[in-house]
């Protein structure tokens, strides 16, 4: 072969080559927008489908929120009945402890003026008179 031919041989395949490259660019630059739309589309989807996912996730977390807060405000309301309850019951014990200490203090009253005038008493014809010892 002479060296004509091999540079044909040559000049063709890189002509090919060449041409071949050309024509798979153009093809590739026509086709890129469309591939880079049809990923961004799926891109899109995917992320739809996640904020999706997320706002069931918090409307379900909410939800669960919403009723611990109505349990905790129950709790709230019959602690809060018990507490009423417990305020009157320690009212009516402090009417009953303030008149056992008026008692007391009755009581004491006439022991120490049994003790302090008992030989009057003791040698007297006419006793004294009961104490009032009835408490309401």
């Amino acid at each position: 072969m002479s060296e004509t031919a091999i540079v044909s041989i040559i000049l063709g395949v890189l002509g090919l080559m060449g041409g071949g490259g050309f024509f798979g660019y153009r093809q590739f630059k026509k086709e890129a927008p469309v591939k880079k739309r049809d990923a961004d589309i799926v891109a899109a989807g995917t992320n739809v489908q996640m904020a999706i996912s997320i706002a069931t996730a918090a409307q379900t977390h909410s939800e669960g929120l919403a009723q611990e807060l109505k349990a905790e405000r129950e709790a709230r309301q019959k602690l809060s009945g018990r507490l009423d309850g417990l305020e009157t019951h320690i009212r009516e014990l402090n009417g009953t402890i303030r008149l056992l200490r008026d008692a007391v203090r009755i009581f004491s009253a006439a022991w120490d003026d049994i003790e302090i005038r008992w030989h009057e008493y003791r040698l007297s014809n006419k006793p004294p008179p009961r104490p009032h010892t009835h408490f309401d």
